[in-house]
């Protein structure tokens, strides 16, 4: 059995989400909840859970407040939120699993299978860790890392080793400097809504690259990209290319 922690400042809230894993996720055993995030360190210390259902937002210390009081934390944490921008790019950019509120109940039931997956293979730490740094600063850092989860592990990556990436239906693949490519069961949206800050430009429906790493365009049929260390061409549409052009300066 998985042990879990619920944290929400309204209890109807938990006594909802309670209800719901004891319905359909009865791999997990809720062995505490708590309304304040005071009340739930004095719980996961002395309770030790797997993992926390987390409410974000939460009169005096918010959800990331408690995790940053807590020192090398070892358990897993999927946010629960009514506000769907309030800190979820971060988390996402650590590939941290989010519900929204009202629970959708298949929603709930893939989050509790890959928590088990990441529970049993305790692979959590680094990217709460990850999500941790980036609630502390203020602007994009070039060194910053983003967790690429694919079926084996999941990979902390420097967002300025990516070169590029490239969807297929609702897969992406990411294409680093030192040539290794990494497969993510995530669609290429959500990849341009999280790297553009960090000089992305999704200059094709299929294709987003680190402006970085663009050595050239070629002015063949609608345009390519030549990327440094592939030296691959990459599309750029018709309707981009002038604006892929400016941000350029080619």
């Amino acid at each position: 059995m998985i042990s879990a922690i619920i944290i929400d400042d309204e209890p109807i809230n938990i006594d909802n989400l309670q209800a719901l894993l004891a319905r359909h996720c009865k791999e997990i055993a809720v062995v505490g909840t708590a309304v304040s995030a005071d009340e739930a360190k004095e719980l996961i210390l002395e309770l030790k859970p797997d993992v926390l259902f987390l409410d974000i937002e939460m009169p005096g210390k918010n959800g990331f407040d408690l995790l940053r009081s807590i020192n090398e934390p070892d358990f897993d944490v999927v946010f629960v939120t009514a506000y769907d921008a309030y800190g979820i790019m971060a988390v996402k950019f650590s590939a941290l699993d989010y519900l929204l509120k009202p629970i959708n109940i298949a929603e709930l039931k893939s989050t509790v299978g890959r928590i088990a997956e990441s529970v049993n293979a305790k692979r959590h730490n680094a990217r709460l860790n990850n999500l941790l740094k980036l609630l502390d600063r203020t602007s994009p850092d070039e060194n910053q890392k983003i967790a690429l989860p694919t079926l084996k592990e999941t990979y902390l990556v420097p967002v300025k080793d990516i070169v590029r990436c490239m969807s297929s239906n609702n897969y992406t693949t990411f294409f680093l400097t030192n040539g290794a490519e990494h497969l993510i069961s995530k669609p290429l949206y959500e990849y341009d809504e999280l790297l553009s800050p960090y000089g992305f430009i999704r200059c094709h429906q299929s294709h987003l690259v680190n402006k970085a790493h663009v050595t050239s365009i070629l002015n063949e049929d609608s345009g390519y990209l030549i990327m440094n260390y592939t030296n691959q061409k990459v599309p750029v549409s018709k309707q981009k290319k002038s604006s892929i052009k400016a941000l350029l300066k080619l």
